[in-house]
């Protein structure tokens, strides 16, 4: 398939499983160093362990006939460094590119390893839209060649990362890369700023004659505009334009400092681009297709120097007279069809805003990022909170969260607030923690390792017509978010299955560390609790408790408290009642719905909480958590 810095690749069949693989073999320079050779086989080792759908699976790191080898999933597709060369990639598809990237960074960054060398060769985008990042925990672990493996092109550096050293390819690297300072996350979110950059302009924007020119550019020249030549640029261009620009800042302080933060807002971008095709009345909005056109009339692109302050995006301000946005050439009918939709989509903003208060504090988030959410939503800090005020705030997002969850939330006395919010206070108290144990290590690294599974989660539960805000925090009481937690009786993933009910779903034991796979039986699974005990807010506190329990224990229970005062088929009768239950449900069961209720009211406050990420439920990609119309 091909050759570099780490070895030849082959495609291959694994026997055993039937399946198509890549196979990477180690050239003998490399495994000479027993010492390092063991340094890779660890980091590999950490690396195979992440589980993301938008990471390169690694399947086996082994020796045979002392060949060392890496064998991992075999992806149909094209490299970015394809699809950048086309020149001929949607606005959607580079937003579609640039989100799944910073969802797998986000995922490896929150189990602490650093790419160091993110590039448009790195990165795949399979047949079916699906984009792969390769060589995770393996970058760090290319040193200088040796002489009989020199023959690398002479714009990748490739050595050590300890500090005095340099590792990358150069046009990606990030200034402390380029001047051999020790590196963290943010150097791969200088990379993807990079790569968005590529993919827009058709050229990296410090590209020079030579590699001390491009250094030098890294070092000390701001990156050229993007959209300088043209008279008006679309909304969507000037945030994206904006996202690349925070991540090329030359100060690491200055950049996101997060993976989540610039997916959240290349998140916004997207949803602005969908505004855009609503407001214009078409499918397609009009920037789009006059970027397309651009790109198809411009038969010469134009070229420059290093230092360049002029427009780098391969499309002339001449090309774009004709295809302005709609205000330049609207015809009757379709400014006609504007004013209804900008009238409409008033009145609805009117309505959310000033009618459905208990989701103003949501839905001011659907377009704010992680930097200014806590200016558009609460204005103090759950610790800063009373007693009472803390209590009062409990209660007003346990009913937001129990609509979101079907019709009909009931009311909850004293009592059940009080054991919410005794769970909320002890994720409260886990904000800063140095502890790496599971259950108490920092709040923000729980959270963190949330964001980039948010959307798959939300296709597959409103694929069964589930409750997406079920999926989103059934994870974090389960497993936090950790995919391959394992438990005394062997359940492990995301949603802890035991053995036997991922058999029932379709997931093999081995299978069941994989999001991909598992997502979709855990939604199963709740849409038939949903069948069986129903499917409005108070029957879900029951599936919610079928999850942990099970259903049949549910309706025994039911059964046996039917004759109680105030009897209601919810899990507040159970809650009052738990006396008159068995020791299981008393000492584990009912904490259960509680728990789920303090971990979505902490994901869906975040900045109350101290947690840079935007309310969970907004990265679904959908208009609401809740599956239904």
């Amino acid at each position: 398939l091909g050759a570099g810095g780490m070895g030849e690749v082959y495609l291959a069949q694994d026997t055993r499983l039937g399946r198509l693989v890549a196979l990477k073999m180690l050239p003998a320079y490399f495994v000479s160093d027993d010492a390092r050779l063991r340094r890779f086989q660890r980091e590999a080792r950490a690396a195979s362990a992440l589980n993301h759908p938008n990471i390169l699976t690694i399947h086996e790191v082994g020796e045979a006939e002392e060949t060392h080898f890496i064998a991992t999933e075999f992806i149909d597709g094209q490299t970015i460094r394809e699809l950048v060369v086309k020149r001929d990639l949607s606005l959607e598809e580079l937003l579609d590119i640039a989100t799944q990237t910073a969802s797998a960074l986000a995922a490896a960054h929150a189990a602490g390893i650093v790419h160091r060398d993110i590039k448009p060769e790195n990165i795949m985008r399979r047949t079916d839209g699906i984009v792969k990042i390769l060589d995770f925990g393996i970058a760090k672990l290319v040193e200088q060649p040796t002489p009989e493996a020199s023959n690398q092109p002479s714009s990748i550096i490739e050595a050590q990362t300890e500090a005095g050293m340099v590792l990358g390819t150069v046009a990606y690297m990030s200034p402390e890369q380029a001047r051999g300072l020790k590196v963290d996350a943010r150097t791969d979110i200088w990379s993807l700023g990079v790569l968005v950059y590529e993919m827009l302009a058709g050229r990296t924007p410090f590209a020079g004659a030579t590699r001390v020119d491009t250094l030098v550019g890294i070092l000390e020249r701001e990156p050229p505009s993007l959209f300088s030549s043209l008279k008006d640029v679309p909304q969507e261009l000037q945030q994206l334009q904006n996202v690349v620009r925070k991540a090329l800042r030359k100060e690491r302080s200055e950049r996101y400092q997060t993976a989540t933060g610039i997916f959240a807002d290349l998140k916004n971008v997207r949803r602005t681009l969908d505004l855009s095709a609503v407001l214009e009345g078409r499918s397609t909005p009009e920037s789009l297709r006059a970027l397309r056109e651009a790109r198809r009339l411009d038969e010469e692109p134009q070229t420059f120097a290093p230092d360049s302050s002029a427009s780098v995006l391969l499309i002339s301000s001449n090309t774009w007279t004709g295809a302005q946005l709609p205000a330049h050439r609207t015809k009757p009918r379709h400014l006609l069809v504007m004013l209804i939709a900008a009238g409409l989509l008033t009145a609805v903003l009117a309505w959310t805003f000033l009618v459905r208060r208990p989701a103003a504090r949501q839905d001011a988030n659907l377009t704010s990022t992680p930097d200014t959410a806590a200016a558009t939503t609460t204005e103090k800090l759950y610790a800063w909170m009373s007693e009472a005020e803390q209590l009062a705030f409990i209660d007003e997002q346990e009913q937001r969260i129990s609509a979101m969850m079907g019709e009909h939330p009931v009311k909850l006395n004293e009592e059940a607030l009080s054991a919410i919010k005794r769970r909320v206070d002890r994720y409260a108290a886990r904000v800063g923690s140095a502890s790496e144990e599971f259950g108490k290590e920092d709040l923000r690294i729980t959270y963190a390792r949330a964001v980039p599974f948010v959307p798959l989660i939300a296709r597959s539960f409103a694929a069964r017509k589930v409750p997406v805000i079920i999926g989103i925090y059934l994870p974090m009481i389960e497993a936090e978010y950790r995919t391959c937690l394992e438990n005394s009786i062997g359940a492990k993933g995301l949603f802890q299955f035991l053995p036997k009910t991922a058999m029932q779903y379709g997931v093999a034991p081995e299978e069941m560390c994989d999001v991909e796979k598992m997502t979709p039986a855990a939604a199963h699974y709740i849409a038939d609790r949903m069948a069986e005990l129903g499917d409005d807010s108070q029957s879900m506190t029951l599936v919610l408790l079928s999850y942990n329990r099970g259903p049949e224990w549910v309706r025994n229970a039911l059964r046996q408290l039917r004759s109680t005062d105030n009897y209601e088929r919810n899990f507040l009768t159970l809650f009052a009642n738990r006396d008159k239950l068995d020791d299981v449900f008393r000492n584990e069961n009912a904490r259960y719905v509680p728990n789920f209720f303090a971990a979505a009211i902490v994901g869906e406050n975040p900045q109350s909480f101290e947690l840079q990420i935007p309310p969970l439920s907004t990265l679904t990609g959908t208009t609401s958590a809740h599956a239904k119309p």
